[in-house]
């Protein structure tokens, strides 16, 4: 493709024929595709029947969703498109965040190959994912749709993080540098303790002041204001979230979900 689909991309597609390459040209070239994209984000996302997996951080909501898939579920992983888990602490090392428009082709390709009758569970994310905007009408779609709400314990969360960021805790250098992100959300004395719970290696503490002090009360605020579904989900409660526990939330799930 050429940025409208002229001669150069013709040309090419003529000499990749020639060659024996099964070549195609973009009709109307690169612009006419974001065009294309553009449309289909805001055409399908309202023809979804999204089931909106909601719970406090740390409920392994993404890897429920892998779960839900392994057993045959349709997910829709907002996350893994974008390469990011969606919180300060969310880069993933060695795996940069796609460009917009790349994140967006993506998201078309997951959305073209649902099938529209049966159910696609997403987590719920909020407008920006990294620093990936969430397409207007799929955030739109996903807020309207009915949830369910995973409810974890304290320790439980505690222990999954533990696991699930251990790429964090084995670099304590680029954890204080992504909490500094808070200064000015938690006061010096909390992010001087912080930094001295990292520095002695105490990360269940560190993680269980991060989750009530920060991400909880953020939590329920962000969605109970954003999401219709948030406080008449459907609750799940566990103890554990390893890789069993969540397979038979995932098991439940899929059997009380139509």
């Amino acid at each position: 493709y050429c940025w409208r689909g002229g001669q150069r991309s013709g040309a090419f597609s003529h000499i990749l024929r020639e060659i024996g390459w099964d070549a195609h040209r973009i009709q109307g070239g690169y612009k006419a595709w974001r065009q294309h994209v553009i449309e289909q984000l805001a055409l399908l996302p309202p023809q979804v029947k999204f089931r909106v997996v909601t719970g406090a951080t740390g409920s392994g909501k993404s890897r429920l969703l892998e779960a839900l898939a392994a057993r045959g579920g349709q997910i829709l992983h907002l996350e893994e498109l974008a390469a990011h888990k969606g919180s300060v602490l969310g880069n993933l090392p060695g795996q940069p965040q796609p460009a917009q428009k790349g994140f967006e082709t993506q998201l078309l390709a997951a959305l073209s190959a649902l099938d529209p009758t049966r159910p696609v569970f997403v987590e719920a994310e909020s407008r920006k994912i990294g620093r990936l905007q969430v397409p207007d009408a799929l955030l739109d779609a996903i807020r309207g749709a009915p949830g369910l709400r995973i409810d974890a314990s304290l320790s439980a969360r505690v222990d999954f993080l533990l696991h699930d960021y251990d790429y964090a805790i084995a670099d304590p250098a680029w954890l204080v540098e992504r909490l500094g992100h808070l200064k000015g959300l938690q006061s010096n004395e909390t992010l001087e303790r912080w930094r001295t719970l990292i520095a002695t290696r105490d990360f269940p503490a560190l993680v269980e002041e991060l989750l009530t002090l920060h991400y909880d009360p953020l939590y329920e605020r962000s969605q109970a204001s954003n999401y219709n579904s948030f406080a008449a989900a459907r609750r799940y409660a566990t103890d554990r979230l390893d890789a069993a526990a969540l397979d038979r939330l995932a098991a439940e799930i899929l059997s009380t979900s139509a």
